[in-house]
């Protein structure tokens, strides 16, 4: 499976490109996105992904600037701008620094997996021309670009757990689809999110217990549980007692 990465300054634009195919029908999985140039560059640049599809006009870097800069930086990721309209002095120049395509919005689904196949066999080729060796290496740059990846996302919950998070905050905060972020999660710490996410606040939840005189509903609500009612019945389902019960055993 390849790896894909969307960038365009506009939420609904993103979120139409990624839910127009089923990706993995053409062998790729959208891994990233950004709604900026920059952040866009520094997200690439960490993650490494196979295919960038990036607008041309974004704030802070146009996509043409972002094509020059991961091209001068040595990164042969394939790569297919998008514009709002057609713009030929544009699509010369992105030619010129080896981009694969030039989509028109609004992308057609046909145009997309057009190109698609075609930007799969040009990897397939670029594989099969590095060898079983080079197959080895872009695998271990994936994963320790992964391994970079979960590592933030981990620490992220580790510094938060005390908010609202949901997957749907941390594919905000990470610009990666949901199902990816759970599958990364999963992969790092054997645990679904919602489990990990427990774990660490009923741990948290046991050393207030143990070093506060803080009332069971103030500890509730430090560890991310504002109805204590729930907190309660959510931690003795973790632990087999309740809080109060701990807290007479200390």
């Amino acid at each position: 499976m390849y790896h894909v990465f969307l960038a365009d300054d506009e939420p609904w634009a993103l979120l139409t490109l990624k839910n127009m195919i089923a990706w993995s029908d053409y062998g790729f999985a959208v891994s990233g996105e950004a709604e900026d140039g920059e952040q866009a560059l520094a997200r690439i640049n960490r993650t490494n992904p196979d295919l960038i599809i990036s607008d041309i006009r974004m704030p802070g870097m146009d996509g043409l600037t972002l094509l020059q800069t991961i091209r001068d930086g040595g990164l042969q990721s394939e790569v297919l701008l998008v514009s709002g309209y057609t713009d030929f002095e544009y699509a010369r120049k992105a030619l010129q620094f080896g981009c694969a395509g030039y989509l028109v919005k609004p992308v057609e689904e046909k145009e997309l997996t057009e190109y698609l196949d075609k930007v799969k066999r040009r990897l397939d080729e670029k594989k099969a021309e590095r060898g079983p060796g080079a197959g080895e290496e872009r695998q271990e740059e994936g994963y320790q670009s992964e391994k970079l990846q979960v590592q933030a996302m981990v620490k992220y919950i580790q510094e938060h757990y005390a908010q609202p998070l949901t997957l749907q905050v941390l594919s905000g905060e990470f610009k990666m689809s949901e199902s990816y972020i759970s599958s990364l999660i999963k992969k790092r710490t054997g645990k679904g999110f919602s489990e990990h996410l427990v774990e660490i606040r009923i741990r948290k939840a046991q050393e207030y217990l143990r070093t506060t005189n803080d009332s069971i509903e103030r500890i509730a609500e430090r560890v991310g549980y504002p109805d204590y009612f729930y907190f309660t019945k959510v931690y003795k389902k973790a632990t087999g007692i309740s809080p109060a019960a701990y807290r007479r055993q200390l």
